[in-house]
């Protein structure tokens, strides 16, 4: 695949470096704000964008809304928060994975009223009806401690070989096939994602709520070794993130 498009926007804002710190703020809140909303939204968080953006920008919450959809909307961006921080210092492992999942879970009751504790690998196998209506069958409880560590293999092996769009792209779906956690397999999947773009100099790359079928489809598609899909969609959305980019830098 041609990613020469990718590289020449992004060199394309590197020479208009140093960005303002106004400019770098708006970027910074413009990615903030649709990321949560999107990856929530993809989840069925029922919160519109303009209301994510209030909430966030105001910290008043919206009417006829959950408790737990605010409280996802602040972890998600809270999770975005940590990642801005530990980019330098840490890499993809599985300490900073279980980190972002006991992020995006801190505060969050299940339906009982319990607090739900993050962090920790499933204790139970999960499983998921697909879009064709198969039954796909992740990874059992039992074996993902093993293959948590197959793929983190995996990453370190190819993280220098990939380009940064094919490699975050096949990392997303490597660890969604896992879903090694009970539940937000896939806003951890996505932060991850976005860590390893981010690690390379580009912008994250926000999967929006209405592609949620392309996504589905991409990630089915990748399931039968079919990962064209998957990374021409991570492409398609970096690319959004860089022009909009260069809007504001301009």
């Amino acid at each position: 695949m041609d990613f020469k498009g990718l590289t020449q926007l992004k060199d394309e804002i590197e020479k208009k470096r140093p960005i303002a710190p106004s400019k770098m703020k708006l970027i910074s809140q413009k990615f903030q704000e649709e990321w949560t909303y999107h990856s929530n939204a993809l989840e069925g968080n029922t919160l519109s964008l303009g209301e994510t953006a209030f909430f966030l920008r105001e910290g008043l919450t919206i009417k006829g809304k959950t408790l737990r959809e605010h409280q996802e909307v602040t972890n998600h961006a809270e999770a975005i928060d940590y990642l801005n921080e530990v980019i330098k210092d840490r890499d993809i492992t599985e300490g900073l994975i279980k980190d972002l999942h006991a992020i995006i879970f801190l505060g969050i009751k299940d339906d009982k009223g319990k607090l739900i504790k993050g962090g920790g690998y499933k204790k139970e196998d999960n499983f998921a009806i697909t879009l064709t209506g198969d039954i796909k069958k992740y990874t059992p409880s039992v074996e993902v401690p093993t293959e948590m560590e197959k793929v983190i293999t995996w990453y370190e092996k190819n993280k220098t070989v990939l380009h940064p769009a094919e490699l975050a792209s096949i990392f997303h779906h490597k660890l969604v096939s896992i879903h090694p956690f009970q539940d937000g397999n896939g806003r951890v999947s996505r932060l991850c994602m976005n860590l390893i773009l981010m690690k390379y100099g580009y912008p994250p790359a926000i999967i929006r709520k209405e592609e949620r079928q392309e996504y589905l489809l991409a990630l089915e598609s990748a399931d039968q070794g079919e990962l064209s899909p998957l990374v021409e969609l991570i492409t398609k959305e970096m690319k959004k993130s860089l022009l909009m980019m260069k809007v504001i830098v301009q």
